[in-house]
């Protein structure tokens, strides 16, 4: 696929940081570097730093990977840790990036933000689910108004559906949405996976109508049953239109703020040349501990702690079904989410999730959000999502039956 004609007008106006360019030049052997402003490493707070780990290891940042960890670095990702994201990448994905195809963000939050900046122009589409995740639109907000949305099932996107409306947006003669956002695993908010067919299919649709996905990808190894990882559909890609982000937010610690892009290296060259105008790169220290955890742990040593976290997540989600069976009215539905940390619940349809938040939530003292804040036309009223991730059983247990007191309040 060629994407230079499909990047937005803003986007073709970026050009190179001539000091950037100097970056990966200044580690050549015998290199006397007289450009980029760098701070002088022994003006640096930190001497050491010392970093345990619950597997039991410990990993000591010092001498020069401390002046590393402590200076500016290469702006698509920190040399010590590209290597191990390669590797990482191959052994959950199958798939290996190119140095030219990986680019390390500030959390995939980020990158969804980077994508909506380089593609859309005000006039443009995006094709997204109806529900979808608030962060996503909010991104793609910043820069259109146009969204063509389709459904979800329990088996995720319904792509039949999305092959429809793409084809009907094209006979009214209205521009093509730039790229296809999805979330294939563990739906946020809906909770559910996109199946194989239909991991498919989407690929089917991207190549007959030339656009582009942008996949989402955080709860990918969130799993909540002994189930396979389904293969992305970067991995089931063959014509080079997807676009990928990844996230260690859900599987390593989220204050890090730690996430990156793969995909075809003319666009991940421009996520680089986004980054040179607005941060520079992500933090050389961050980078460092995350690259030191994979250089002592294994991808295998990873997957087992990842599948040992979910353990407590799949608990969770047992307690709140078996507790939304016993308190919530038959009239409410919902899928049993097998991957991800969320409950996507539809209400009877005269019930106003929101409404019911602003009477009742202080009074019976339980939150969750609202249905409309996920959809893209102020639509889902009916619906909200709850969270099991963070919470205890007995308070799971308690808040479905304070919530089942709030629906039928709202019902009498």
């Amino acid at each position: 696929m060629e994407f230079r004609h499909r990047f937005s007008d803003r986007s073709q106006m970026m050009t190179p940081s001539p000091i950037r360019k100097l970056v990966p030049l200044m580690r050549e052997p015998g290199m006397i570097s007289f450009g980029g402003g760098y701070p002088n490493a022994s003006t640096f707070a930190f001497s050491t730093v010392d970093i345990a780990f619950k597997s039991g290891i410990t990993y000591t940042i010092d001498h020069q990977l401390i002046d590393l960890a402590c200076q500016y670095g290469p702006t698509d990702g920190h040399p010590f840790l590209l290597p191990g994201l390669q590797k990482w990448h191959v052994a959950k994905d199958g798939w290996m990036p190119q140095r030219n195809q990986i680019q390390v963000l500030n959390g995939s939050q980020e990158g969804l933000h980077i994508m909506a900046y380089l593609f859309l122009n005000h006039d443009d589409w995006v094709a997204v689910s109806e529900p979808a995740y608030p962060g996503a639109l909010g991104a793609f907000r910043a820069f259109t108004k146009n969204f063509l949305s389709f459904p979800i099932d329990g088996d995720g996107s319904i792509t039949t559906e999305l092959e429809r409306r793409l084809t009907k947006h094209r006979s009214t003669g209205l521009p093509m949405p730039k790229f296809i956002y999805e979330v294939p695993s563990g739906h946020n908010p809906g909770g559910v996976r996109l199946s194989l067919e239909r991991r498919h299919h989407l690929l089917s649709i991207s190549h007959r109508f030339d656009i582009p996905i942008l996949e989402d990808d955080p709860y990918q190894l969130v799993q909540l049953e002994e189930s396979t990882v389904l293969p992305t559909l970067q991995r089931l890609d063959t014509k080079g239109q997807v676009i990928r982000l990844d996230s260690f937010s859900k599987i390593f610690a989220p204050g890090l703020r730690l996430g990156y892009a793969t995909g075809p290296s003319e666009v991940i060259q421009m996520f680089n040349l986004y980054k040179q105008g607005t941060n520079l790169h992500v933090s050389s220290m961050i980078q460092v501990i995350l690259a030191g955890f994979l250089e002592k742990h294994e991808p295998d040593d990873f997957f087992r702690l990842i599948r040992a976290n979910c353990r407590i997540y799949r608990s969770n989600r047992d307690v709140m079904i078996d507790s939304a069976r016993r308190f919530l009215p038959e009239s409410v539905h919902f899928n049993v989410p097998v991957e991800g940390m969320f409950l996507w619940i539809e209400l009877p349809i005269e019930i106003d999730a929101e409404l019911m938040l602003d009477r009742f939530g202080m009074e019976y003292k339980v939150l969750m959000v609202p249905g409309s804040a996920f959809s893209t036309c102020g639509g889902l009223k009916h619906c909200m999502r709850l969270s099991f991730s963070m919470v205890t059983h007995a308070e799971i247990t308690e808040g479905m039956k304070r919530l089942g007191a709030m629906i039928q309040k709202m019902k009498s």
